[in-house]
């Protein structure tokens, strides 16, 4: 099946009651969610970095490619005041006599540092804008299958035509009857999830299921208007919150139009057949290569990307590269993303490439069944395919959920590590920062004798490793011999004995100057990367009483905790930015 027929396909079958586009993978039921959201710790959005991405022409090709990507086929809807007793026809009633819609979309983990996308739809068109990440403005025309984006501080503006999209002359009209179509079918099952908190507020929630696609709403229980929907479709996901419908619009709003006097470069092309295979390899290839010192990423999908992208901008503003090549290296990624996007194979993809390094050929990363195909295709180590029976492929990953903290250290069949991490930053007297991360290793290949990690500081340079356990005299800690292996990315020798006596904790310091910590309005902010996947993540600071500063927060045996993680669901290595809590003595 085309990309074409798979949006069509998308469009006419999938999109239940809803969902703004339908983006990302499935990360838990409906209230998992719910509960997740009541959770502490949350990391801080990083607008900032988001900024960045989007005044880097080669990341903001992709990132706008993201966007874009997840926004031109789904929808939401709304309610009516019932009370508890609301129905799931009550509460999407509204919605099918709408005529306009205003909506916040969060693809992805909103508790990622993800950017949130504010659309505004009237007819066939949508006009765009990302809070926070400057003025750029995009109107969407589902029915030319065109795209207008267009700075108001730079006076700049840009076409992009879209490939392989069919025509929806009317969004509202159309998503009207995809619904009420849906609400036909035998398989279209909706079931009434009671009363909860969400935020404060008591709402009710219905959970729509569909073969090929599961919808949550959570509708205001005293008013019925809806708060929220979550959209879980294969391995997207997508959340649309702040719904409000029939809203006054203005015609100029949505114009095609450049306004004049701006500058208008040359008009692009957004080709939803180019996800290919050969496409996602060469993906695969240059985000080792050139943005990951010769290791996969950790993830393919694009709500991954997205955690990545804010490096892959700073790397790429470091590289120096003509406008013609950045833009050639937006496109790559924008075609390796499209790959997992629209994916036309069976059933769904597999990827264990999270640790492998490029070139390891006998290590399966990637595979999927292709349409109507007897076999798989399985993507290797060195980016060679295969053809290879079910029954071939590699064993089934044990989950890597629940994977409890105090547990201590287990063997497991994937490639990877994983780990829980808490770090102390010390502001010594010379405008220095002592770091030091304490590791516990939870999880790890069986016979493993080699443990990759990244430093959250790409100058940093260790000055010793040592593997210990709660309680061990330092003097009884093992000094570890580690490589360099590019910039910020060690090797660690680990002695197997070791770990098999229980000492799994792995103690890396090494200094910084703090002027090396980003400094915006008076304070100092910290990247939360972790140096592999962690299932927690905490951050302790401490002052030298000489050093001229003082903590602003309350401390507790001298260390103030600025950031503690809830347990995560699925090991990550970023968690957001936060302050490292200091400011000069008064």
């Amino acid at each position: 099946m085309k990309p074409a027929d798979e949006i069509q396909r998308l469009i006419h079958e999938s999109h239940i009651t809803a969902g703004p586009e339908a983006d990302e993978r499935i990360l838990g039921s409906a209230l998992d969610q719910l509960a997740k959201r009541r959770q502490g710790g949350i990391a801080h959005s990083r607008p900032a970095i988001w900024r960045t991405i989007m005044t880097s022409k080669g990341t903001k090709i992709a990132a706008a490619a993201v966007i874009l990507i997840a926004a031109v086929i789904g929808f939401r809807f709304l309610g009516n005041p019932v009370g508890s007793t609301l129905t799931f026809a009550q509460v999407i009633q509204p919605i099918l006599n709408a005529s306009t819609a205003q909506f916040d979309i969060v693809i992805g983990d909103e508790d990622s540092g993800t950017p949130v996308i504010r659309d505004l739809v009237m007819g066939s068109r949508i006009r765009r804008t990302v809070p926070g990440m400057g003025d750029d403005v995009t109107i969407i025309d589902l029915e030319a299958s065109r795209i207008l984006t267009f700075s108001e501080t730079k006076k700049e503006a840009q076409y992009m035509s879209l490939e392989g999209l069919p025509s929806i002359p009317n969004y509202m009209e159309n998503l009207k009857n995809v619904i009420v179509m849906l609400q036909q079918t035998p398989d279209f099952v909706v079931e009434n999830l009671g009363l909860q908190q969400l935020d404060g507020l008591e709402v009710i929630g219905f959970l729509a299921r569909h073969p090929r696609a599961e919808i949550t709403l959570w509708a205001d229980a005293e008013t019925g208007l809806p708060v929220r929907i979550e959209q879980n479709e294969g391995q997207m996901r997508v959340v649309c919150k702040n719904m409000q419908f029939d809203v006054l619009v203005e015609d100029a709003w949505f114009s095609m139009d450049v306004p004049e006097g701006y500058k208008v470069h040359q008009e692009s092309t957004l080709n939803l057949h180019a996800g290919t295979e050969e496409a996602f390899i060469d993906g695969l290839r240059l985000l080792a290569e050139r943005f990951n010192n010769g290791r996969f990423p950790d993830g393919v999908a694009v709500e991954d990307y997205l955690k990545q992208a804010p490096d892959v901008a700073r790397q790429l503003q470091e590289m120096d590269l003509s406008s013609e090549e950045q833009i050639a290296l937006g496109q790559t990624i924008q075609n390796y993303l499209l790959f997992t996007r629209f994916f036309q194979g069976e059933g769904e993809w597999t990827y264990r490439g999270q640790g492998v390094m490029l070139g390891e050929a006998e290590t399966p990363i990637f595979w999927y069944r292709p349409k109507d195909s007897e076999t798989c295709r399985v993507i290797y180590g060195d980016l060679h395919v295969e053809d290879v029976a079910p029954e071939n492929l590699p064993d089934p990953m044990p989950s890597v959920e629940g994977i409890d903290p105090g547990a201590g250290y287990q063997s497991w069949s994937r490639p990877g590590f994983v780990g829980s991490q808490e770090m102390f930053y010390y502001i010594l007297p010379d405008a220095s920062v002592r770091v030091e991360a304490h590791l516990t290793l939870l999880r790890g290949p069986s016979d493993a004798s080699v443990l990759p990690l990244r430093l959250p500081h790409a100058d940093a340079v260790p000055e010793s490793v040592l593997l210990s356990e709660l309680g061990l005299p330092a003097q009884d800690a093992a000094s570890l011999t580690f490589e360099k292996t590019g910039d910020g990315t060690y090797n660690i020798v680990l002695p197997l004995d070791r770990l098999s006596l229980g000492q799994t904790l792995l103690l890396c310091q090494w200094h910084l100057p703090l002027d090396s910590f980003s400094l915006e309005q008076g304070k100092y902010w910290v990247d939360l990367q972790s140096l592999i996947p962690v299932v927690s993540y905490k951050v302790n600071v401490g002052v030298d009483p000489n050093s001229g500063f003082e903590l602003t927060i309350p401390p507790t045996n001298a260390w103030a905790n600025p950031f503690t993680s809830a347990v995560a669901e699925k090991p990550a290595t970023s968690f957001g930015r936060c302050t490292l809590v200091i400011q000069k003595r008064k």
